[in-house]
């Protein structure tokens, strides 16, 4: 599912976008954004289980309370799960490093947390105005590819078509 959310997120044009104008720009981008930080919590959910983790919470009260991911061979008992409530994207991106040895960890985890930061943003709000910064978007793009290589022995060539004359671009290679 993250790469179909970074792929919509890549390619969504406000052609796409069933409003009139003059909010058809903006509901693109919001798009976009909120795609964008959808597929990051799902890829670094799918990176952590493929990793043993389990993404769920203990349950209040229970002997153990890591406040992040354990190993699945941590839990001695699996009623100790919240099978509804799983890890937050920040605690994910926060312990990253427990799954994967990233070439540039700071780098990768700065683009993170813009993705989080579109995610809580456009879910949780809507507003009129985001300036947009090119910048960003590359952050994200170098994060994301950065961890389908190194998490997923994957490479990942993605670019979000953003400004006028901006080419999209989801292509993976195992």
């Amino acid at each position: 599912m993250a790469d179909f959310y970074f792929k919509e997120a890549s390619q969504i044009l406000k052609t796409d976008i069933n409003i009139d104008e003059p909010y058809k720009l903006m509901v693109r981008n919001i798009q976009k954004r909120l795609f964008i930080g959808i597929g990051t919590e799902l890829l670094l959910k799918a990176l952590f289980l493929k990793n043993d983790f389990c993404i769920n919470r203990v349950k209040n009260g229970t002997p153990i309370n890591p406040r992040k991911p354990i190993k699945f061979s941590e839990i001695a008992n699996q009623d100790d799960l919240n099978l509804s409530d799983t890890y937050t994207l920040n605690v994910l991106i926060d312990h990253l490093s427990d799954t994967i040895t990233l070439e540039n960890y700071s780098i990768v985890k700065k683009g993170l947390k813009i993705a989080k930061v579109f995610r809580n943003k456009e879910g949780h709000v809507a507003v009129l105005w985001h300036k947009a910064v090119r910048q960003n978007y590359s952050d994200i793009e170098h994060s994301i590819s950065s961890i389908y290589k190194e998490g997923f022995s994957e490479n990942l060539d993605f670019k979000v078509s953003f400004l006028d004359g901006e080419e999209s671009i989801f292509v993976i290679k195992s």
